[in-house]
């Protein structure tokens, strides 16, 4: 087995995580049967001793060739001192030899898709792994659009590891920063073009409440020494919430797609991507068709906006101040921090008029040759104003779930946020209806921090929507955060975007959404329910009951804010009168209780009405979906052990008992099918 400590070494995952040394296999460690034994060629011979507590046969020792002699030396006089052999001593002082994955990632899985191969990506090592082997080869153009791109060397005081380094693939990720510098300096005429998320962050990666805009030291790290990268618009530029897309392409012939960011702590997360090479035989593939989607547009957009918009929204200054009002005169400390290090970086002619709709040479894009009928299909979630760049929003992410939960009649995904209630009402329905068979994975961290997430897991729960939480390792602080989907054992869904209203809903519409029937019309059977139950308290009042069929929120509002005005009279005087519809209503102290009755019930029912689904800013998402079942068994397998690996803790202890129960009959698992 070759190594070399010249830098951290890294096992595979898939492999024993173990490094061995054996006296006697290497000069570096006294050679007596090696080839170099009795060589003049070896001037260290029998210069290190053999090791005071060796490492067990059974562990199949060998030697690590290509060290240096003083990393040996100093190898073993540290195991020695401390008692341990050489092999446990670099386990103990080496976290990511010693540390062993709790579901090992299926192996990664190539096949052909359209004009292209595409290859599974599991976890971090095959990601990051695939990702540097990429970059390497790369003559023309590396792009990438990412939601974190972080490194140790520039803002670690920010983002820790908190245990990512001991994870195989944690080395490689951190060797693409310099990876990119290296070959931009090799080679001048490589075209690197990033985009980088900027939303505002609350809090770090250490637990501290620390404002600060996301990427800031990167983008400011890569804009001073030479890379051309621009943040993506913010919401108050027009852009999205998020600019969530973890997009990798090099010379535009092969990709990575999914749901790995490039963070620092990424790499210990549970999470997947795909790969997509256009095939040597031919000249485009659709490869093209998703950088003309996606990075070719938010390419153009982000610049367009850059140019137009304030980086910024609020008073940098005191003279500034007076042309904001409220709350909005504030002076941001984080502004400030962002403008220093980012906004000035942009505050020039060049980036300013970088996008001329008359001369788009400006921008360098890429042009690319998309496929017609693309094999992958390629989905968004963009902003309805990517309309300054002569492009249209987009919601063919959500289109393309809807569609699936709707007809397919089998699904298994793992999703670190699953919120979307058109989505969760309709699994259910259909769960209930015998036409869909669904298992899902959700992120348990999400349900925790957030109380709507939670809510939408309980929902699934009391519905008995077969829904676990996935069983992290807490020793890396490790999170679920794949994003992917099978249908019907055979189409592949996979890319950035949770099953969120955020990551599948845009602003590309003013007012209620039309397309939430489901969770629409379970309100409204809600909103009925109520009106239902607050007839017999407007009726001990003499107050016309609230029309069923048609209802007018309008009226429940005037009516509501006239009752407390009412009940605020009664309170003060004794008696008080309202009119409604040229009709006027008397009241006393005996009315007080039932009217509290009714304006209880009105609250209600307007706050029904308001949490129907609304037309809203999202993120910019991106992901493909393809028909491969030969891949999508590698997505499947993935999914059984992972389903197994977070099975509660309460259903082991019952399927025990079944078992016990009926030794002879069938296992208890099968019981426990038939009956659950």
């Amino acid at each position: 087995m070759k190594s070399s400590l010249a830098v951290t070494p890294m096992v595979s995952a898939s492999q024993v995580s173990r490094v061995y040394f054996l006296h006697g296999q290497n000069p570096a460690f006294g050679a007596k049967n090696s080839s170099y034994n009795n060589s003049n060629n070896n001037p260290y011979q029998n210069r290190i001793p053999p090791p005071k507590v060796k490492t067990p046969r059974k562990d199949r020792p060998v030697a690590l060739e290509d060290i240096a002699f003083w990393v040996a030396q100093k190898i073993a006089k540290k195991a020695d001192e401390t008692g341990l052999s050489r092999t446990d001593w670099l386990l103990a002082n080496i976290p990511s030899l010693s540390y062993v994955p709790q579901v090992m990632p299926e192996p990664s899985k190539t096949a052909m898709v359209g004009k292209t191969n595409v290859t599974t990506l599991i976890d971090g090592e095959q990601i990051f792994d695939k990702a540097a082997e990429f970059i390497k080869s790369a003559r023309d153009s590396i792009q990438i659009e990412m939601f974190e791109f972080q490194h140790p060397s520039i803002d670690r005081h920010i983002w820790p590891a908190n245990g990512a380094d001991m994870v195989a693939g944690f080395e490689q990720h951190n060797s693409l920063l310099p990876m990119i510098m290296k070959k931009k300096k090799e080679n001048p005429d490589l075209k690197v073009q990033i985009i980088l998320d900027a939303h505002k962050w609350y809090i770090d990666g250490n637990g501290q409440k620390r404002r600060h805009y996301n990427n800031q030291d990167m983008i400011r790290f890569l804009k001073t020494n030479g890379i051309d990268v621009v943040p993506y618009p913010r919401p108050a530029q027009g852009g999205s919430a998020l600019q969530h897309v973890k997009l990798v392409a090099v010379d535009g012939k092969k990709l990575i797609i999914g749901g790995m960011n490039w963070g620092t702590h990424s790499t210990a997360n549970h999470d997947a991507c795909v790969a997509i090479e256009t095939r040597p035989e031919n000249k485009n593939s659709e490869v093209d068709n998703i950088l003309t989607e996606i990075f070719n547009k938010d390419w153009a957009f982000a610049w367009q906006r850059l140019g137009r918009t304030k980086i910024v929204a609020g008073p940098l200054s005191e003279d500034e101040q007076q042309f904001y009002k409220g709350l909005n005169k504030e002076i941001k400390q984080e502004n400030v921090d962002y403008m220093k290090i980012v906004g000035e970086l942009y505050d020039n002619d060049v980036d300013k008029n970088r996008y001329d709709e008359k001369d788009l040479s400006k921008l360098d894009l890429i042009k690319r040759n998309p496929v017609a009928n693309p094999v992958i299909k390629v989905l968004s979630t963009k902003p309805r104003e990517l309309a300054y760049i002569g492009e249209t929003g987009s919601e063919s992410i959500r289109a393309y779930v809807m569609n699936k939960v709707k007809t397919a009649k089998k699904l298994r995904a793992e999703l670190f946020v699953l919120s979307d209630k058109e989505i969760i009402q309709t699994i259910i329905d259909r769960v209930h209806k015998g036409e869909l068979d669904a298992k899902i994975i959700v992120d348990p961290s999400i349900i925790e921090e957030f109380p709507y997430c939670n809510t939408a897991y309980q929902k699934l729960v009391e519905n008995k929507i077969d829904v676990r939480q996935y069983k992290t390792d807490e020793k890396i602080t490790q999170r679920m955060h794949g994003k992917w989907a099978v249908f019907d054992d055979r189409e592949v869904l996979i890319g950035s975007a949770n099953w969120s209203a955020m990551a599948m809903n845009q602003n590309l519409k003013k007012g209620q959404r039309e397309d939430y029937e489901n969770y629409t019309e379970q309100i409204n059977r809600e909103i009925v329910d109520y009106m239902k139950k607050v007839e017999p308290a407007e009726e001990a009042v003499g107050l016309p009951p609230l029309i069923r069929k048609k209802l007018d929120y309008k009226e429940v509002l005037v009516r509501r804010a006239k009752i407390k005005k009412a009940v605020n009279e009664i309170n003060e005087t004794g008696s008080a009168s309202l009119k409604l519809q040229d009709k006027v209503y008397n009241f006393t102290v005996k009315d007080r209780s039932n009217l509290n009755t009714i304006k209880g019930y009105y609250k209600i029912i307007i706050d029904r009405n308001n949490a129907k689904e609304k037309y809203k800013r999202g993120n910019n998402e991106a992901a493909v979906a393809f028909e491969k079942p030969a891949l999508a068994r590698v997505f499947l397998k993935q999914f059984d052990k992972d389903w197994k690996h977070s099975e509660p803790e309460y259903d082991k202890i019952q399927k025990k008992a079944f078992d016990m129960a009926y030794p002879s009959e069938m296992s208890g698992a099968k019981i426990m099918d038939m009956v659950g």
